[in-house]
């Protein structure tokens, strides 16, 4: 489709158009507002953990970009309000009261997945608001993303919908770690969970509202880390977690310890874990980019570790 045809199409851009960079911007603090409001219902109506938590940060992240956009307006245009308006790109979108099953909430992951200030952007003549507005296309290019993924995880799980009420013990492995955690989120208030990451353990423990353990994988020595080079020696404290059963052990960044560890002695030390997980009902979840791996080792992981998305 032509940019043109998209524009007589769209009240919205053609409401904008022709219009000077004070009315665009007062509009985008408006639908920054407006999308926050429909991801805070959206996730009101959620029963899914994960997707509830999904939606809530994207509320959280419009309203802060909202508070940026309004002072980027006071500083353009000292003294003036920005002129509200009732016109947004949210407007049409209407929000189910509430969605229960794994199809409707797949249904409105997909109706999320569009990306309207990409163009916008290009339609806009005003080059400090095609800034602006690709600056917001690059927020909502990563809030599709993280869509993406999260339908991926559900479409892959639609296909035995027990895996979201309860798992048999053993060991799970995932292709990114925002999947493993996101599945995850759905069984903080069932099981203990601990998760061995790369990232800010602040920013682990702030998505998970703080319902799980958190160890650094670093050589910095510090409390709560775990030395890559020296992860094998770690695993008694894991086996005494899983040993306390309905316990769920998550290990991100495997093509970290690859790297570190070899091939040979990861597999082990992952194997060792998960038969201990097996025999007193909890888990093992890796989670890490698996073209790291040769077809030989994928092979041999996904056979002792049940791949889900």
């Amino acid at each position: 489709m032509e940019w043109e045809e998209i524009v007589q199409e769209d009240q919205v851009i053609r409401y904008l158009r022709e219009k000077p960079p004070k009315e665009i911007l007062s509009f985008l603090i408006s639908n920054k507002e407006y999308e926050a409001k429909f991801y805070r219902e959206l996730a009101e109506g959620c029963s899914l953990e994960s997707v509830k938590t999904l939606f809530s940060s994207f509320s959280e992240e419009n309203l802060k970009k909202k508070n940026e956009l309004y002072e980027k307006f006071q500083l353009l245009y000292p003294g003036e309000e920005p002129k509200p308006t009732k016109l947004s790109l949210f407007q049409h979108r209407k929000v189910p009261k509430s969605f229960k099953t794994l199809r409707e909430h797949l249904r409105v992951l997909r109706t999320c997945m569009e990306e309207t200030y990409e163009i916008l952007s290009k339609i806009i003549k005003d080059d400090s608001m095609k800034s602006t507005l690709s600056a917001l296309s690059h927020i909502e290019g990563e809030h599709y993303n993280r869509l993406r993924e999260l339908y991926e995880l559900l479409l892959a799980l639609s296909e035995d919908e027990t895996k979201l009420k309860e798992l048999a013990p053993g060991g799970y492995i995932f292709s990114t770690k925002f999947k493993a955690r996101y599945f995850l989120l759905n069984f903080t208030d069932k099981y203990r969970v601990a998760v061995i990451t790369r990232d800010s353990p602040e920013e682990v423990k702030k998505l998970f509202r703080g319902n799980v353990e958190v160890y650094w994988l670093t050589n910095i020595p510090t409390v709560g880390s775990i030395s890559p080079d020296r992860f094998d020696e770690a695993k008694r404290f894991m086996i005494d977690f899983l040993k306390r059963g309905n316990s769920i052990l998550a290990i991100e960044g495997i093509e970290h310890l690859n790297a570190k560890l070899g091939f040979k002695k990861l597999f082990e030390v992952l194997t060792y874990l998960k038969d201990y997980a097996m025999v007193n009902q909890s888990y093992v979840v890796i989670s890490g980019d698996l073209k790291a791996f040769n077809e030989s080792e994928k092979g041999v992981l996904t056979s002792e570790f049940h791949i889900i998305s």
